[in-house]
């Protein structure tokens, strides 16, 4: 059985190793954020340089042959500010489900993906839908809810962020203000309405409340110490 004074000097050790892991995984959720905004970029690329016309397959609203834009309109923009005005946010908030849900960003993602293409699909006026702008809302939105019902420093801090950075995106339910632009007011809307879905679906996932009590280093040495026995 090892000393106390030997246990003790354990634990700057966990620590340093615990920091080194915060840092690849942060490192990690940058590049996951990065690769899916450059899929993006790719798409609309190839479908601009060789006149594809693949914008032809966005979402149309309760058409039978809308439904594939279901999945299509995400990856579809109208232009190079379209793409880049969801470009932006997206690598922000990719970045943030990855980095605090790592082990369910995916699935948030994609459901995220499916609820703001079937709403979509289901409230959309006429015409094509395209553009990842519903994501962002539902990203946003997502982080936004599960950090207030979370009530964890760090998610709250980062919400913050968010809403300091991207809260004049509430104006995007509003096409009115806007007359001389296209917007997806749907779309929006659709993902604010996922976002706080899954927020609620998802609030016992990412990291929890900690609870500090005085004598809690002296716990961790007694329990490495059981450990060792």
């Amino acid at each position: 059985m090892q000393s106390t004074q030997e246990t003790k000097s354990i634990l700057p050790i966990q620590k340093e190793t615990s920091k080194e892991f915060e840092k690849k995984f942060f490192f990690q959720a940058i590049l996951k954020a990065i690769i899916i905004v450059t899929i993006l970029w790719v798409v609309f690329l190839i479908n601009d340089m060789f006149g594809l016309h693949w914008n032809e397959y966005g979402l149309v609203p309760r058409k039978i042959n809308g439904l594939f834009g279901i999945i299509t309109m995400h990856f579809l923009h109208g232009d190079y500010a379209h793409l880049f005005s969801n470009s932006v946010p997206l690598l922000v908030l990719l970045f943030s489900i990855f980095y605090f849900f790592h082990p369910k960003a995916l699935l948030i993602l994609l459901m995220s993906l499916f609820i703001v293409g079937i709403l979509t699909w289901i409230i959309g006026t006429d015409g094509i839908h395209i553009g990842a702008s519903g994501i962002v809302y539902a990203l946003a939105f997502f982080l936004v809810i599960i950090s207030i019902l979370k009530q964890e420093t760090k998610l709250m801090a980062y919400s913050l962020i968010i809403i300091f950075l991207y809260g004049s995106i509430v104006w995007g339910f509003f096409p009115q203000l806007f007359p001389d632009k296209h917007i997806s007011w749907e779309g929006h809307l659709a993902g604010a309405i996922a976002g706080i879905v899954l927020a609620f679906f998802y609030k016992d996932e990412g990291p929890e409340k900690k609870v500090y009590f005085e004598d809690e280093e002296e716990n961790e040495i007694e329990r490495l110490e059981d450990e060792m026995i």
